[in-house]
């Protein structure tokens, strides 16, 4: 049996940690009001034995999770799945909004939700790797090029290849080719964003950071929309799975002077 004040301390442990979880699951859902939690406040403890040779009770993760992150992403997907089926709004106005206020950027963005209710959205989900990330970049190229009824496409031409997530977040310097912070700050006609801008747009479009972020990098051959890049700036096309949120973001580049 937990003491009165231990049982104290690990409800307020486990509170800062749905804080955070709550935090991270607002960013998509914000109705939401309070995180699904699986694990009762008697499950943050843990029986350490430590000098002199004896056992102690400490406050701590639930077992099963290698860390307090993987607790957090655990408790947000849980989360998300009673936010879906009770039917709460998912709004993606936050990003849209904040993006608005970059208006000389090259780069085209898209999110792809599990809550979206067409008929190609609803293919993208449940996850199934690489082929989830094909039908979420149809999604992006549907709404990106067909509605504005401008660029052909051929997706079954696409070719993607899997990235490190570190990879999206790279210096602008790193690597001879197009990457996605050098498309941000450095287009044929030049802007006044910086590193600070970079940041403030990932930290709403992948609040987790890179870790439990799934990065495909895909050939550029498939589209008149890349063909302007082509000529020298450059092409970019990227997809993304935050697995914490489970929804994908995809990004577009291509400009010329």
């Amino acid at each position: 049996m937990y003491s009165e004040q231990e049982l104290r301390h690990a409800a307020e442990f486990r509170d800062e940690i749905h804080r955070e979880a709550l935090m991270r699951v607002r960013a998509v859902c914000p109705d939401a009001g309070s995180v699904i939690d699986r694990h009762p406040v008697e499950e943050y403890f843990q029986e350490v034995w430590d000098y002199p040779g004896k056992w102690y009770t400490t406050v701590a993760i639930p077992t099963g999770y290698g860390s307090r992150r993987a607790l957090v992403e655990a408790l947000v997907r849980d989360t998300l799945v009673h936010c879906r089926a009770a039917g709460l709004s998912f709004e993606n106005d936050a990003f849209y909004r904040l993006i608005a206020a970059y208006p000389d950027l090259v780069c085209e963005y898209c999110i792809v939700t599990a809550d979206d209710r067409s008929a190609e959205e609803e293919a993208v989900f449940p996850y199934r790797g690489a082929e989830s990330h094909r039908r979420a970049l149809h999604c992006a190229c549907r709404r990106l090029f067909e509605e504005e009824g401008t660029w052909s496409y051929d997706i079954s031409r696409a070719r993607g290849k899997k990235q490190s997530s570190k990879a999206l977040f790279a210096p602008a310097a790193s690597e001879e080719g197009l990457n996605y912070r050098k498309a941000f700050l450095f287009p044929p006609h030049e802007n006044a964003y910086t590193d600070r801008d970079f940041d403030r747009v990932g930290a709403v479009l992948f609040p987790g950071g890179a870790e439990g972020l799934e990065l495909y990098r895909w050939t550029t051959d498939w589209s008149e929309y890349f063909n302007e890049g082509r000529e020298w700036w450059g092409t970019l096309c990227l997809s993304v799975y935050d697995k914490s949120l489970d929804r994908f973001v995809v990004i577009m580049a291509s400009a010329t002077d």
